[in-house]
């Protein structure tokens, strides 16, 4: 697994914001990007995953979900 890239080529191509656990705390917050840049700052709910379709974790070689729990890849 490696380490993501914090950068506008990988925020483009990014889906958090499509994911059924985005929240409203994480759009206000303009959060994304969590295999890069971290968990995120809000509780969230459990709602299903889309790490797992996402072109940032599949270039990367990404095996795990719920980068926004979970925290940055390593």
């Amino acid at each position: 697994m490696a380490k993501v890239a914090d950068n506008q080529e990988n925020l483009k191509k990014c889906i958090c914001g499509g994911c059924p656990t985005y929240g409203q705390c994480m759009k206000d917050k303009m959060e994304g990007l969590f295999c890069a840049k971290g968990k995120s700052s809000c509780e969230l709910e459990k709602n299903g995953c889309l790490c797992g379709a996402c072109p940032v974790a599949s270039e990367n070689k990404l095996d795990r979900m719920y980068y926004c729990e979970s925290g940055a890849a390593e």
